[in-house]
């Protein structure tokens, strides 16, 4: 009889985790991840181009491990900027139908409004989708719909996908003129001041050197407007030929404009004395600790 208990007890407790793990949803089968907008390693994307109805494309090249922009003009990208642009490649579909199935005028791809080629592959975006607010993208034969994230970053400026250094990484500047005087390195690794100051130090020069090295601006943009107030000229080792950029005054303080390429950095005005002069880099004496 007791025999008999225990193999109840056995069961019910069987039947009971049954059917908690069938509330709980395990033993479900997985479903299948949804197919993604292009099915593309990241890093083995290499060139990126994208093209507006009616307007020019823009083109963006890695050319070893850094990403340009080769079209409308030539500048360094931001390595950062563009991985993430192409991580947006990644983006599920949330439905997918044969092209036979639309009108492809009234969904906005004849003419596509936006085209988009990644290593050859051509992705054309049309209108948004009035109900679920989807993006409707052409790509072969089919028509997918997709979040409109990839749509929304590409329709904005291309300048933020732009470096905001001023100058490559591992520059070494051999020459730097600003308003009012001239740095020139000479083959022991010293620098030649002009005109010669008396109370300017050696760390005085280091420190201004290191913040044209360095230089890093606000924002990049288009050359804009603005009445020069000065000029610099920056040569860099392997370089013949020197940078020269235009000073023009910003609402955030000051700006190097540059015509070859197209391009305006923007800085800050508290770093603007310690860029362009060198009393400004001089160092701050240390205050003395009192004795007694």
């Amino acid at each position: 009889m007791q025999k008999w208990i225990w193999l109840n007890l056995g069961l019910s407790v069987f039947i009971v985790a049954l059917a908690l793990a069938l509330y709980l949803g395990m033993g479900k089968p997985t479903p299948p991840p949804k197919p993604t907008l292009l099915k593309i390693a990241p890093h083995a994307v290499r060139r990126l181009t994208y093209a507006f109805v009616h307007q020019p494309p823009v083109d963006f090249q890695k050319i070893g491990a850094q990403w340009w922009l080769v079209h409308p003009f030539r500048a360094r990208a931001e390595n950062l900027n563009l991985d993430s642009l192409i991580d947006d490649l990644d983006e599920p579909v949330q439905n997918a139908y044969p092209i036979t199935r639309f009108k492809l005028k009234t969904i906005g791809l004849a003419p596509a409004r936006l085209r988009l080629w990644v290593n050859g592959h051509e992705i054309d975006f049309g209108r948004t989708d009035p109900v679920g607010h989807l993006r409707f993208i052409r790509r072969g034969s089919r028509i997918l719909l997709v979040n409109d994230v990839l749509y929304y970053r590409l329709s904005g400026s291309l300048y933020p996908l732009l470096s905001p250094r001023l100058l490559p990484t591992g520059s070494q500047l051999v020459s730097l003129r600003l308003p009012g005087l001239a740095l020139t390195r000479t083959s022991r690794g010293t620098w030649d001041l002009t005109p010669h100051e008396q109370r300017v130090s050696s760390g005085m020069i280091a420190r201004l050197i290191r913040r044209w090295t360095y230089a890093s601006a606000l924002s990049v943009g288009p050359p804009g407007d603005g009445k020069p107030f000065g000029m610099v000229k920056l040569r860099l080792l392997g370089e013949k030929l020197p940078r020269v950029y235009h000073l023009v005054h910003d609402s955030f303080g000051f700006a190097l404009v540059s015509r070859t390429p197209p391009l305006r950095f923007v800085f800050p005005k508290p770093i603007e004395a310690r860029m362009l002069t060198l009393a400004a880099n001089r160092r701050k004496p240390h205050a003395r600790t009192p004795r007694g």
